[in-house]
């Protein structure tokens, strides 16, 4: 295993029962059966560390390009099945970099399948308007979710299954509706 993943995968090991707050560089060595002169070769620190893994994470079932539903079906079951982590990484100082990561991953899937169709009666700037706001709208129930310390990986399983059939059938197209009316003046 190469160190980087070793670090990232302890980590996401630790993050599941302890806040990020608590782990150190050293624990975290300790942890992996690495020295610290390792991690700091590969990282500047546990923030820095967090973000390589939110970089490099694939998530299962996404293809770019792909079917934007699919997508989102995909990004949902990364969510439910790494709950914990995300959870821990949104309460963090970090709490921007799991925000990123489910924007960007919005982002790129409806943009890199319909910036290609010009389906949407937008330009190719307008289409990436309109994807951006619905990528951040989607994003921001994450965070929403994530954040409420109410909701329970079942609870959280149902909410944004009903979120997300109502985002892809009825809010995207509002936005792109918008977006047109927008270009319109």
């Amino acid at each position: 295993m190469k160190t980087e993943a070793k670090f990232q995968n302890a980590l996401k090991e630790m993050m599941l029962s302890s806040p990020l707050k608590d782990i150190t560089v050293r624990t975290l060595c300790s942890f992996c059966g690495s020295h610290r002169q390792t991690f700091y070769y590969h990282y500047q620190d546990i923030y820095d560390l967090l973000n390589s893994i939110f970089l490099s994470e694939k998530v299962p079932g996404f293809s770019e390009g792909g079917e934007p539903e699919a997508n989102l079906k995909a990004i949902e079951r990364y969510a439910k099945d790494n709950f914990a982590f995300l959870r821990a990484a949104y309460t963090s100082a970090a709490s921007e970099l799991p925000d990123d990561f489910f924007f960007s991953k919005v982002m790129t899937s409806y943009f890199s399948y319909y910036g290609k169709k010009l389906g949407l009666g937008l330009s190719k700037e307008g289409t990436r308007v309109a994807c951006r706001r619905f990528a951040r709208m989607v994003a921001d129930e994450y965070s929403h979710l994530f954040h409420n310390q109410d909701v329970t990986p079942l609870r959280f399983d149902r909410q944004m299954t009903r979120f997300l059939a109502v985002a892809s059938s009825m809010l995207f197209p509002a936005v792109v509706k918008m977006t047109i009316e927008e270009r319109k003046k």
